[in-house]
Order: structure tokens, then C-alpha cells, then sequence
């Protein structure tokens, strides 16, 4: 009978409206309940992006909190086809001539002629032997194929790897087994020794050599190297050279051979855009704040957090920290020393060529305004930040905590409340039904007397 309707046809009453006004009476709580959790859920995203640009401006921080950040090196390559260069904070400014002529190279061996790739082989123990460290691979009546041998080698730990390629054509197949050294250099080349009997011997006589095992040769500043890997980075303090490209292989470094000029300098370029990205970090939190607290011209309303105390907290902290002196001997001891001024808005803005000129005059005085261990710039923000996100007590986190909280607490009161007034309708749409049917049955006892009544008077 819950979904018996008769539309006051017998009463008289417009009972649909009647029970949809009174639904929607009840519905006010639910409403009032989900506004106020599109508030909250405003109020949290705030938050949320604050948080986020706050952890932003902790990082850049952090990234000039060291002496070394304010000592790095650029390494350049003059011809970047035969070598490529890079340098840390130990590399010693100026210039290195590398010649090459010939790069370092892994020992390749492949194996006798084979149809396929299942053909069988014999069985037996190959010893793979790499620097001095021998490994047996076992062939036996589970492996005894020359895919099985490939899978061998690659899972036995041995420092090499083991291909099968055809060779051959389709029509004319030559599948070799084809293993190669994992590392460069003499000392690195692999040997294969061992036999296998009762069938084919793959690697008969340790194989047939591809390709030999070489050492890079090459100079630095006229003087002979040798080393077994092309990636050198204990020639060159704080350098590190990737040889790409190798002259005549004769044997002699010589001017004919491939060369290029590796030059060290100063990474200011570096150092300007860590120090652009703590002013740019620092603007996007204050535009944040300042949104919350501006009026916005379409709504003529303020932001979701406008007045909160945390955020005018953070924000008066933050360019507290910020415009504080430095305990720097050095000549520079407030960031405006360096180019980097407040405006108007709150906003940091950087002259960059003054910045330029600070880090030419004296690197080591714009290095202590940010790095010293007590008062430096990249030790105050990230710890005055950790006052405010801190997962254990940062004040804006802990007001997030609260607000998802009462955002799952109005689902439930909302959840609780649609129940109720669920049940309230159809609570009222059997009332009405049945009131319906009463008033129609009483109608019908009326209806029935009064022809009774009738009949009676005609007699």
C-alpha cells in the first residue's frame, strides 16, 4: 500500500503537495547540514593548497641550506659527439684537453652454427670466469638446448649476458649463442671454459671471439690514461667524462685522434634559479593568504578562510623570517642585500642582476645568509613551516584533521536524516492512502443510505 496514491480524488486534498511540502520541511536540516559541509570542504582546500606550497617553499629552503648548494660547478663539453662532462662542488674552475683514441669495449664470444634455437646439446659444466670469479653453469637433460644454455648463463650470476641471434635468413638460419661481458675493460672480459659431450660443444675451445675486451685509452692535459670504463670520474677532481667517440684505435694518443675541451666554471645559473625558486615559492603561498583576505569582485565576498588567525600566523612568520638579519659577518645581511625586496602586497620581487652581481662580489657572504647552521635563511623557513604541517602537531594540519572530521561526521548525520525522512514519507503516503480509502468507503455507506432513504419515501 506504500505506493497507493489517490490524489484526493475522494477528499478533496491535493495530497501529493501536501506530502511533498511536508518532505521538504523535514529536508531543511539536510540542507543546512550540506551547507555547511560545502563550507568546510571550501575551508579544507584552502588548506590544502596552503599546506602543498608551504611543503614547496620547505624544499626550496632546504635546497640553500648548504654550503655546498652555493659551490656548484658547471662542467661544458666543446664537442659534446666525442665526450660529455659534468662537475660537482669539488671541481676546480678552468680548463682540461681530453683526446681519445679508443674507447673501452666488453669482450663478445659467440658459439658454433645451430639450425634452431631447441637444438639439442651436449651435457655437461661450462665455467664462466669474469675478473677472476668463476661461475659453473650446469647442462644437463633439462637445459641440454641452446635456449636452455641462454637461460643458464643469464640466471647463473654470472657478470655476463647471453643472446641468441639468427645470423642467417629465415630460409638459411645461423643461430648463434652470443655471450658478451657485462662491464668494459681487460680485467672485466669473460672466458668461457668446460666441454659438453654427447652432443654439440656450443662453445668448443672457449668459443669464437666477436669482439676483443679493451681498455679506453686517452689524455688529459698530454698525460696517458688508461681505464676500463668509458665513464671516468677519477681523473678530474669533482669531473666526470662519458667518452663517446674514439680516434684511429692505433694505440697512441695523438692530435689526430678525437678530442674535445672540458671547461669548469662557476654554476651561478644554478644558484640564481634555487634562490628565484624561494622567492617564487614564498609569492605563491602569500597569494594564497591574501586571496582569503581580499574581496573578490565578482562575488563581493572574501575567501572561505578569510580572518582565520592561522593563516595570518603563517604568512606575518614567514616575511618575519624573511626580512630578519643575518648574523653573517660578511657584507650581506638582509636578503634586499642580494636583491630580493618585499612589496606592497606582501609579495617578494628579485632584481636579478644585483643577485648576479652579489654572487660575483662575494659568493661566500650570499652563501651565509642562507646556509649559517643557527640563523641562516634555509634553516628558519623549513623550521618555522614544521610549526604548521607537522603530521604530530603542525597547527594547519591539525586544523585539516578537524575539518575532514566534521566533513565525515555531517555524512553521517546526513546518511541518519535521509533514513528518517525516507521513512516519514512513506510513513504519510499510507496515511493518506488510507485515509483515502476510509473516506471512500464512509461515501459509499453515505451514498447507500441515502437511496434507502429514497426508496422508503416513494412507498
Amino acid at each position: 500500500m506504500a505506493n497507493v496514491q489517490f490524489g484526493g480524488l475522494i477528499t478533496g486534498l491535493d495530497v501529493k503537495s501536501l506530502i511533498a511540502g511536508l518532505i521538504k520541511a523535514e529536508h531543511r536540516s539536510v540542507d543546512i547540514l550540506q551547507n555547511q559541509k560545502v563550507r568546510y570542504q571550501a575551508q579544507d582546500g584552502v588548506l590544502t593548497a596552503v599546506v602543498s606550497a608551504l611543503g614547496k617553499l620547505k624544499s626550496a629552503a632546504q635546497g640553500l641550506s648548504l654550503p655546498t648548494d652555493f659551490t656548484k660547478r658547471s662542467a661544458v663539453s666543446s664537442d659534446t659527439s666525442v665526450l660529455t662532462a659534468t662537475a660537482d662542488s669539488t671541481a676546480e674552475t678552468g680548463s682540461n684537453s681530453i683526446v681519445v683514441d679508443r674507447l673501452a669495449a666488453a669482450r663478445i664470444v659467440k658459439s658454433t652454427s645451430f639450425t634452431s634455437a631447441s637444438d639439442a646439446i651436449g651435457t655437461g659444466t661450462l665455467t664462466i670466469t669474469v675478473d677472476g670469479t668463476s661461475t659453473a653453469i650446469t647442462v644437463d637433460a633439462t637445459n641440454n638446448t641452446l635456449a636452455g644454455l641462454k637461460s643458464a648463463i643469464n640466471s647463473s650470476g654470472a657478470a655476463v649476458a647471453a643472446s641468441i641471434v639468427n645470423a642467417g635468413t629465415s630460409a638459411s638460419p645461423d643461430y648463434r649463442l652470443v655471450v658478451q661481458s657485462k662491464q668494459t675493460g681487460t680485467i672485466n672480459a669473460a672466458t668461457i671454459s668446460g666441454t659438453l659431450a654427447g652432443g654439440a660443444d656450443p662453445f668448443a675451445g672457449g668459443g669464437e671471439e666477436v669482439q676483443a675486451a679493451a681498455d679506453a685509452l686517452f689524455s688529459v692535459n698530454g698525460l696517458t690514461i688508461t681505464r676500463s670504463s668509458n665513464t671516468v670520474s677519477d681523473v678530474v677532481t669533482g669531473v666526470t667524462v662519458v667518452l663517446l667517440q674514439e680516434g684511429d684505435r692505433d694505440g697512441v694518443v695523438e692530435s689526430t685522434d678525437a678530442s674535445a675541451k672540458v671547461t669548469v666554471s662557476v654554476d651561478s645559473t644554478a644558484m640564481k634559479s634555487s634562490i628565484k625558486d624561494l622567492a617564487d615559492s614564498f609569492n605563491t603561498v602569500n597569494k594564497i593568504v591574501n586571496d582569503q583576505f581580499t574581496l573578490n569582485p565578482d562575488t563581493k565576498r572574501q575567501g572561505a578562510l578569510a580572518g582565520d588567525a592561522s593563516l595570518r600566523g603563517v604568512i606575518a612568520r614567514l616575511r618575519n623570517q624573511l626580512s630578519a638579519a643575518s648574523q653573517s659577518d660578511g657584507g650581506f645581511r638582509y636578503l634586499s642585500d642580494i636583491g630580493i625586496k618585499f612589496q606592497k602586497d606582501g609579495s617578494l620581487t628579485l632584481d636579478e642582476a644585483k643577485l648576479s652581481s652579489a654572487l660575483e662580489e662575494d659568493p661566500t657572504g650570499v652563501s651565509n645568509l642562507f646556509t649559517l647552521v643557527q640563523n641562516g635563511i634555509g634553516k628558519r623557513i623549513p623550521d618555522s613551516i614544521d610549526d604548521y604541517v607537522s603530521s604530530v602537531d603542525g597547527t594547519l594540519t591539525f586544523r585539516q584533521k578537524g575539518l575532514r572530521t566534521s566533513i565525515d561526521n555531517i555524512d553521517k548525520k546526513v546518511a541518519r536524516e535521509e533514513s528518517r525522512i525516507a521513512a516519514m514519507d512513506e510513513r504519510l503516503t499510507k496515511q493518506f492512502s488510507a485515509l483515502e480509502q476510509m473516506v471512500s468507503q464512509l461515501k459509499a455507506q453515505g451514498d447507500y443510505l441515502s437511496q434507502q432513504m429514497t426508496a422508503l419515501q416513494r412507498r
